[in-house]
């Protein structure tokens, strides 16, 4: 295993979403309400508008999704929202397109539409892609589904591509638990598994005729299916009343024709590894 230090703010910018440890507002409504109607109250009692967390850190990850290669890769940290309506994570734009509150302040269950940014690859990016050819970057089409309940969380996440970089569907299933330590420190797990069309995991996966030619690795076929199966943890330190510290330490394992890939079986690993650091400030 080696390791390779990568100044390339792009690549894995795609990462960021979902990193940011921010608190969803919590409307006080004990019905289902309209999210207009939800900023018209948050408005009228006079709560903060934006919130806003804006930082930078670096990810320690593998060169390629499936590869043994690790680079350190800096990256900048942004989480945006207006009155729990319209929210910027890293690459990813949504909206809170209906929120129900439950009995207590802390149930609350949201859905919307997304939009999302999504990275290629370039063969560039590590020796084992040479022949593979670049995969280009894109724009993906989604929705969300998130459901929480005191300290527990689930929710669903699907994205489709409309640019025709990998003309795939993705979707990724995920289960997290809240616990506070204190004022100052949050922890956060969260257990997720992805399953992705025959699409996107060939586009990633598969190796053609001419790309085994080119490459000296033998022909895939890669079918979809679930993708992987992963666990993160993430913690949160206040430092002061603006200034925070986030770290995350992730394992995903590939599954399916995404481990059984010559990218991966023969030239790199399922098992896949990730831990960062990012400071952050708070408005």
């Amino acid at each position: 295993m080696k390791t390779s230090y990568s100044f390339s703010v792009l690549q894995p910018f795609a990462i960021v979403a979902g990193l940011v440890l921010v608190p969803p507002v919590v409307a006080q409504a004990q019905q289902p309400v309209s999210k207009s109607a939800t900023a018209s109250q948050g408005s009228a009692v006079g709560e903060k508008d934006w919130d806003i967390r804006l930082g930078a850190g670096a990810l320690y990850q593998p060169d390629y999704e499936g590869s043994d290669d690790y680079e350190v890769a800096p990256l900048p940290l942004i989480s945006i929202s207006y009155r729990d309506l319209v929210f910027l994570r890293g690459p990813s734009l949504g909206v809170n397109a209906f929120t129900w509150q439950g009995p207590r302040p802390t149930d609350k269950l949201q859905l919307g539409p997304l939009v999302r940014y999504q990275m290629g690859r370039d063969e560039d990016d590590n020796d084992d892609l040479r022949g593979m050819g670049d995969i280009d970057s894109g724009a993906e089409l989604g929705a969300f589904l998130n459901y929480s309940a005191g300290p527990w969380s689930a929710g669903v996440t699907v994205f489709q591509d409309v640019s025709s970089a990998h003309d795939g569907l993705t979707a990724k299933f995920a289960g997290g638990y809240r616990h506070s330590f204190g004022p100052k420190l949050r922890a956060r797990a969260e257990l997720s598994t992805t399953w992705a069309s025959d699409d996107y995991t060939e586009t990633f996966f598969g190796v053609t005729a001419l790309q085994s030619q080119r490459s000296g690795m033998r022909r895939f076929q890669a079918e979809g299916g679930i993708k992987d199966v992963g666990l993160t943890l993430d913690l949160d330190y206040s430092l002061t009343q603006h200034w925070g510290l986030t770290g995350r330490l992730g394992y995903k394992r590939l599954l399916g024709d995404a481990a059984d890939s010559p990218l991966v079986e023969d030239r790199g690993s399922p098992d896949q590894l990730m831990t960062g650091l990012f400071l952050s400030y708070k408005f």
